[in-house]
């Protein structure tokens, strides 16, 4: 019987990995958060899905939940995003680098028979696209951070290939650029959701940031999690999620294209900031790695996913929740 532990589950990423794991036979999800908001997870899921409250930050609490819900997976989720770590270094310093550690110690710590691991790394580990002269950027390609975020996935992905070194658990680290979609609502690259968002409510919004951008929709973003971690593979990988490169203008354009077809006629007021910056996040990332090891990896159409989503942010103005 298949056990996942997820840390992190009520995020947008989180949600749509709990679902997909428990629509593809995944008898039961343990998911680990400080609070308990399965807002983002649809209700039918909450009777397989058990709750267990507890700090990332607290190695014994932490230790004690891995130990308890003996787990055959897990997937690492739990973290503090860009740009909360450039404003609290220190607290993303503890989430983002000590949290992992504990949650790696915790999993070494098993007596049971635990078959994967998989971690929640980032595109941030790569520089700027102008440091990378090849036509995709592949998971070879140098570290170069650019911020502090960057950094502490590096350090992550580190602990992971120790994590595998010591105890021969298969162990995946998967690197993802922008996710957009329902439930995406936190962190600088948040802005192409609440894009659509304004769209859906027939509002204006000025983009923060211009230049090309790596997209990922959040349900494929989910399936690729859950895959990682249900489906056959051994050893140490780290993989680029697969995703969609395009100007940010383009995806307004998608946006705005998308609305016409929804009935929405206001979204012409998409736009970008006077003071719009260049997107500092690598781009192009190349997929040709997951697709070898993961073929079944979803990539879910740009216009396809702007439109799910245009609908459920319609649907949930007209039944009053606006947020």
């Amino acid at each position: 019987m298949k056990r996942v532990f997820v840390s992190g589950p009520t995020g947008c990423i989180g949600a749509a990995t709990v679902a997909y794991l428990l629509d593809h036979g995944v008898a039961q999800v343990i998911g680990f958060s400080r609070n308990r908001d399965f807002s983002r997870i649809p209700e039918r899921y909450h009777d397989r899905l058990t709750w267990v409250q507890g700090d990332i930050c607290d190695a014994s609490t932490v230790c004690q939940a891995v130990a308890d819900s003996q787990p055959t997976h897990i997937i690492h989720l739990a973290a503090y995003q860009t740009p909360d770590c450039q404003a609290h270094p220190l607290q993303g310093l503890e989430v983002n680098v000590t949290g992992s550690i504990n949650m790696f110690r915790a999993a070494a710590a098993l007596n049971s028979e635990l078959q994967r691991f998989v971690f929640a790394s980032s595109a941030a580990v790569y520089g700027s696209r102008g440091l990378y002269a090849s036509d995709t950027v592949r998971e070879l390609s140098p570290y170069q951070p650019p911020n502090l975020y960057g950094y502490w996935k590096v350090a992550g992905e580190g602990m992971a290939q120790a994590f595998h070194r010591e105890t021969q658990i298969a162990t995946v680290a998967l690197r993802l650029a922008t996710t957009y979609g329902p439930g995406r609502d936190r962190g600088l690259t948040s802005a192409p959701t609440s894009a659509i968002k304004s769209a859906a409510l027939g509002a204006g919004f000025q983009m923060p940031y211009q230049g090309r951008e790596h997209y990922h929709f959040v349900s494929d973003v989910g399936a690729g999690f859950a895959q990682a971690a249900l489906e056959s593979f051994s050893g140490y990988g780290v993989f680029n999620l697969r995703g969609k490169t395009i100007e940010v203008s383009e995806f307004l354009d998608t946006i705005r294209q998308a609305a016409h077809a929804e009935g929405l006629t206001d979204a012409a007021e998409l736009g970008f900031a006077d003071d719009a910056t260049t997107m500092p996040f690598v781009c192009d990332l190349d997929d040709q790695a997951i697709l070898a090891a993961f073929p079944n990896m979803p990539l879910t159409s740009l216009s396809d996913g702007v439109r799910h989503a245009l609908r459920v942010f319609r649907n949930l103005a007209d039944s009053g929740q606006r947020d």
